[in-house]
């Protein structure tokens, strides 16, 4: 005897029909509201991503602008220390 939570899907149905019915049918919920979970899990998905490209990119740019403030520091102290040996 097979469990009634196992699950056997066509090979060629999509997630997202098969999220669907599962909403529809352990849950309980109409076609819409499985629809709208759908949607917004989608939308989540996206956000996501977008947050993590966003890190990235300003994770990149503090790497950048820390490279370039530690060549200017270099530069700095380099040049103080000439204008010292001119000094004396």
């Amino acid at each position: 005897m097979i469990p009634e939570n196992i699950y056997w899907y066509g090979q060629y149905e999509g997630f997202e029909s098969r999220s669907q019915r599962r909403l529809m049918n352990d849950l309980g919920v109409d076609e819409a509201a499985a629809e709208t979970i759908l949607r917004l899990r989608r939308q989540v998905i996206e956000l996501q991503s977008h947050t993590h490209q966003l890190e990235a990119e300003l994770t990149a740019q503090y790497d950048d602008q820390h490279t370039r403030l530690s060549r200017y520091r270099e530069t700095y102290y380099e040049a103080h220390w000439i204008e010292l040996g001119f000094q004396e």
